[in-house]
């Protein structure tokens, strides 16, 4: 996915292309024109409020070329999920990774920038959009939402599995572990943020180191 804009969506794109049978280089860039696309449309007007009509126009192709590729809207939008949501430069590109030698200063960077994805304004939408059509993906919300697709995941587990390893703390199942911190840093604040409950930043900070430090103590030895 490319990076939002300020408004939280893509730039639509348009481009043209010979034709004939594309090549699969061309393939791959109508498919990312398309979620593009989609996503930018599905963020601004919503999962009703967005046709496929409208996807094929936005992303510069036919809607007979766009069928060829997703039977509907659905699988348009399941695409999209998939897609963005563990996507680390979507809704903005992740920092750098955090010195692991450093444990409580990783897990907070983590924590912060777990937090900032699920506060960002394109993320909640997004959010709220797949929820309100749960009925219609059974398992996609849960896969798309889960914990576990948070990019930085796998730098979680490889942070508590290195100090496990040197006796500092226990972390015997490190995988969850790392959700449940990932749950506890950006889980309830992603909550109240779909229901548009907003905090200042000092506050949601002050929660921030709060679970840390707890996280921590239930990590020491014995």
């Amino acid at each position: 996915m490319s990076p939002s804009d300020a408004s939280g969506a893509p730039p639509p794109r348009t481009r043209s292309r010979r034709g004939g049978r594309p090549t699969l280089e061309e393939a791959a860039e109508l498919d990312r024109a398309v979620r593009d696309a989609a996503l930018s449309l599905f963020l601004e007007h919503g999962y009703e409020g967005t046709s496929m009509d409208a996807i094929a126009r936005v992303a510069g192709t036919t809607k007979a070329s766009l069928y060829a590729r997703f039977k509907g809207k659905e699988e348009v939008f399941a695409s999209v999920l998939r897609q963005a949501v563990p996507d680390p430069d979507w809704p903005g590109t992740e920092p750098a990774a955090p010195d692991l030698d450093d444990l409580e200063g990783a897990l907070t960077a983590i924590a912060r920038t777990a937090l900032r994805r699920a506060l960002d304004p394109s993320m909640v939408r997004l959010s709220r959009i797949a929820v309100a059509h749960a009925s219609r993906f059974p398992d996609l919300a849960s896969r798309a939402y889960a914990a576990g697709h948070f990019p930085r995941r796998p730098l979680l587990v490889e942070l508590l599995r290195r100090h496990a390893a040197t006796g500092a703390i226990q972390a015997d199942e490190p995988e969850i572990l790392a959700e449940h911190f990932i749950a506890m840093v950006s889980g309830m604040p992603a909550r109240l943020a779909s229901f548009g409950v907003e905090r200042d930043e000092a506050t949601w900070e002050h929660h921030t180191q709060v679970a840390v430090r707890l996280f921590l103590r239930g990590l020491r030895p014995g």
